[in-house]
């Protein structure tokens, strides 16, 4: 029953000795290459005095919540009461006002056996249906929303004033 040999004992030995040997390389060499056991960092506390010491060395100032509230308000004030302000709200309002009545282009979308949703996507950017920048958002909502395999072959029109929804939509024959 115990069948152990010298040659057997002395092999078991060696392979401890071997794993011994691969520890100690892995310990000492690579996960400590200094070869010295770093101390841990100290930090003294924080105080009032440290904490002004900062801020007058970078030239900032400490308010309190109450002051910067204070102070939101009186540059929103003075903000407003600018003309240059003024015309600044104006023109961003006209701008949206503008958007909002650009008339819409009407695209037909010609989909074939083999197009991807990048190549979708890449002919209704080029027909400015989508933005460029929408280009990955609209590849990523079918990902996402799993319609990919649901993209229908034909002809389907879709306009720029249209969700990422309603054209998937559209193109997925009213999957989504």
């Amino acid at each position: 029953m115990n069948n152990v040999t010298k040659n057997g004992m002395r092999g078991f030995s060696a392979g401890i000795l071997t794993a011994c040997a691969v520890f100690a390389f892995f310990y000492y060499l690579i996960f400590n290459p200094d070869g010295q056991s770093k101390p841990p960092v100290r930090q003294a506390p924080l105080t009032e005095s440290a904490v002004n010491r900062y801020l007058d060395s970078h030239n900032r100032v400490a308010l309190d919540t109450t002051d910067y509230q204070k102070y939101q308000k009186w540059q929103e004030d003075s903000a407003a009461k600018t003309p240059a302000a003024k015309s600044k709200t104006d023109n961003k309002k006209a701008a949206a006002n503008s958007h909002k009545t650009q008339k819409a282009i009407t695209y037909e979308i010609n989909i074939q056996s083999g197009m991807t949703p990048g190549d979708i996507s890449s002919q209704l950017v080029q027909a400015k249906i989508l933005k460029s920048g929408q280009k990955s958002e609209f590849d990523s909502y079918l990902h996402n929303n799993h319609l990919e395999k649901y993209v229908q072959l034909g002809k389907f029109k879709v306009s720029s004033d249209m969700s990422f929804q309603k054209i998937a939509q559209v193109i997925t024959k009213n999957h989504s």
